[in-house]
């Protein structure tokens, strides 16, 4: 497969895939990752070279063995590619110093981004004894276990694996903790391979609570969670 083959997009695509090590929904590219451009001719391209797999609603990206392959040679690349840009040209110059950490640590990259922490193995770093944190707030929750209730609250409310759940909702199943608890511990949890937050693609379909109950993360408010089946 020669170079010319993929486009940025396409590339911008396995990188994504590669560093969330996670299936991604288009949704989440689109929107969350601004692979803006990403249309069917990419998923198609990126199909048939054996390089991702798709399923349907929502349709969701998955990469194969030689996709991973792919998006690792992205890491090796001493310059970008033509047409990058400015954004694509920062992207690159952010892989080369992922490359030379893996290189440095002797960490496989396929291990680097696999790497995550479960809510459970979290908990049981912390000595049972010590007081939880407290918030900026002075309330006593602590993300952990915020973080696992928000997991708990989200399986009841979905009807299958990876549904999106508005936030209001999610609020309103957990009306018992403050604001700053449950908006910190979706921001936290947003760093998960398997945790999706993202905005509403229509604007106009939002009712106001819907709009009220948004987290802003990374400047973007954002109105949906899905987490992925593990």
């Amino acid at each position: 497969m020669s170079e010319k083959e993929l486009t940025l997009v396409e590339r911008c695509v396995l990188i994504n895939l590669m560093v969330k090590a996670a299936p991604l929904q288009q949704s989440y590219l689109i929107n969350v990752a601004g692979v803006t451009g990403l249309k069917a001719t990419h998923r198609r391209t990126l199909e048939t070279l054996g390089l991702i797999e798709v399923t349907e609603k929502p349709i969701t990206l998955h990469l194969t063995d030689n996709g991973w392959q792919a998006a690792k040679a992205e890491l090796s690349k001493d310059e970008p590619p033509k047409g990058a840009g400015t954004a694509g040209a920062t992207l690159y110059t952010v892989l080369d110093f992922v490359r030379r950490l893996i290189d440095h640590s002797g960490v496989p990259a396929d291990d680097l981004f696999r790497m995550q922490f479960k809510p459970n193995e979290i908990a049981s770093t912390i000595d049972p004894a010590e007081p939880a944190a407290t918030t900026a707030n002075g309330s006593g929750a602590s993300q952990v276990d915020v973080a696992t209730r928000i997991r708990r609250a989200y399986q009841e409310l979905i009807d299958q694996p990876g549904d999106y759940v508005m936030l209001a909702a999610l609020r309103a199943a957990l009306a018992d903790l403050s604001r700053d608890d449950l908006d910190a511990a979706l921001i936290k949890l947003n760093q998960d391979p398997d945790v999706q937050i993202v905005p509403e693609s229509n604007q106009k379909v939002l009712r106001t609570q819907e709009r009220d109950a948004a987290v802003s993360i990374g400047n973007q408010l954002r109105h949906l969670i899905s987490i992925s089946p593990s």
